[in-house]
């Protein structure tokens, strides 16, 4: 009898591209941008490629990919170790659970989604910073940078999204 199911996840390059493109995202993070008189805020490309490809391909990104990604980015950013990693596996995590309540919504509604879950990790990682130094840690560099990753979500999972169905 003939499979009638698609084939949901493939292997071999095509199978690793989520993981290549996350972690060109991360270099792309850490690229000198700005000046010291005017320094501009970079969104976090690495949530917003983990949202993307978990919200049409999770098979693609497993819990041991989001992780390492994580975890290089605690390494290279110089922030404590395991936040970006609980970051990113918690996204993981959230957006396998509740993926059956937004999957086929409009763009809009997922925009919605990663706004409310990108604040509460946002607010995490705050808490997390503050807890670690042992001082409140001013609120406005968190807050913007939630700002600048939320309003950087439309236009990367536009070019993602090109991107996915050219090549995946």
């Amino acid at each position: 009898m003939k499979n009638l199911r698609p084939n949901m996840t493939r292997f071999g390059l095509p199978g690793f591209i989520p993981l290549l493109i996350t972690l060109l995202m991360a270099i792309i993070m850490l690229l000198p941008i700005g000046t010291g008189a005017a320094n501009v805020t970079m969104p976090h490309l690495v949530l917003i490629s983990v949202f993307y490809y978990m919200s049409y391909r999770p098979l693609l990104l497993p819990y041991g990919a989001c992780a390492f990604v994580g975890f290089m980015l605690d390494l290279w950013l110089d922030v404590p170790l395991g936040m970006n990693m609980a970051m990113l596996v918690l996204t993981r995590f959230f957006v396998l659970n509740q993926l059956k309540h937004y999957r086929g919504k409009s763009a809009v509604f997922q925009w919605g989604t990663f706004g409310l879950l990108t604040v509460v990790l946002y607010t995490m990682s705050w808490a997390l910073m503050s807890m670690i130094n042992r001082e409140m840690w001013p609120v406005v560099p968190h807050l913007t940078q939630w700002l600048v990753t939320l309003f950087a979500y439309a236009p990367v999972a536009l070019l993602l999204g090109r991107f996915r169905k050219a090549f995946l």
